[in-house]
């Protein structure tokens, strides 16, 4: 039988109730680590991949994939070209799903995914999932559909990221950056409402980059994936801040200047900012199921005040229509426009 290319499907479920946002860390680090994450995870899999060779990601095709499903919502998600020890290329298809907890519907659109991938390039789709929830009980694997004799089987991998929880001290002597991250995510989740046992665990992580040995752009590229994860309040920051550059003069290891770390809490604000402005555009397009006018694009698109547009996502849910929100965003004054 001819081989053929396999696609691989990678899902990451969290919890959209806590204000922490995980998505986009998680997105900006696959993309930044995407080898260290298959090694992680998935060492067989990511044994049978040529690294020699460059990935490359594959955005406007996954969107197509994605568009196609006709499932729900948008996703935050990656579809990366690779080739495998054998010199066949192949797909592996990255889905972060953000989520409150158990999904009864999760294994039905994983199977729904699969078989969309299949039948858009008629290649066999290997499926991964690794799950961010807090449910230490639910592991879906599989997903069976059965009638009159006739039966489809569908199971895939699947990683729980509450199995590292016992495991944090091992995650931060490891040189794998995707273990750094997994322990970052795992105890941003575990100091919900408690900022100062966060602060603490924090510098714990953070210092443990220094420990290990990462090079200085790998200590500068993580460390601002975890000041993304493990948010803290505006006066733990600068302490934060402060207690850091004392760190590093006692080390003699300056890596990361005033300058970057000014640089770094802009590019924060203006991630977060695109996140919260996504939110109230996906929560549009979820509620009237229909393209989102030009002009009220636009606006939101323009607007800068993240509590405003935190406001604009409930109005996005609550509202009867498209009239009365775009009603709503005229009333918002130009000073809080870009």
């Amino acid at each position: 039988m001819q081989n053929r290319p396999n696609r691989i499907k990678f899902t990451i479920t969290k919890d959209t109730t806590d204000k922490d946002k995980y998505d986009s860390p998680w997105k900006e680090g696959i993309e930044l680590y995407f080898k260290e994450l298959m090694e992680f995870y998935f060492p067989e899999i990511a044994g049978e991949i040529d690294w020699n060779r460059e990935h490359e990601f594959l955005d406007k095709e996954l969107e197509s994939v994605v568009r196609d499903a006709e499932i729900g919502r948008r996703h935050a998600d990656k579809l990366v070209k690779v080739w495998s020890l054998k010199g066949e290329p192949f797909n592996v298809m990255i889905h972060i799903e953000v989520q409150s907890d158990k999904d009864p519907d999760f294994e039905r659109r994983m199977y729904i995914y699969n078989y969309r991938i299949f039948d858009k390039r008629y290649l066999p789709v290997t499926s991964l999932a690794i799950l961010a929830d807090g449910n230490r009980s639910w592991r879906p694997q599989q997903y069976i559909i059965e009638q009159w004799g006739c039966k489809v089987t569908f199971t895939f991998p699947m990683v729980k990221l509450n199995d590292y929880s016992d495991k944090i001290e091992s995650l931060l002597n490891a040189a794998n950056p995707f273990a750094i991250i997994t322990a970052a995510h795992l105890k941003t989740k575990a100091t919900k409402g408690d900022p100062q046992t966060r602060y603490a665990w924090r510098w714990k992580i953070t210092t443990a980059l220094y420990e290990r040995g990462f090079s200085r752009q790998d200590i500068l590229e993580i460390y601002r994936l975890i000041d993304w994860l493990m948010m803290l309040l505006e006066d733990l920051i600068r302490r934060f801040t402060e207690d850091l550059i004392n760190y590093e003069e006692e080390r003699k290891m300056p890596y990361i200047s005033s300058a970057e770390r000014i640089g770094m809490e802009k590019g924060m604000d203006m991630g977060m900012l695109s996140n919260a402005r996504e939110m109230v555009l996906e929560a549009l397009d979820i509620k009237f199921s229909t393209s989102i006018p030009v002009d009220i694009n636009k606006k939101i698109n323009a607007l800068n005040n993240r509590v405003l547009l935190r406001k604009l996502h409930r109005h996005a849910i609550e509202s009867n229509d498209l009239d009365s929100f775009k009603k709503l965003l005229e009333e918002i004054p130009s000073d809080q426009m870009q």
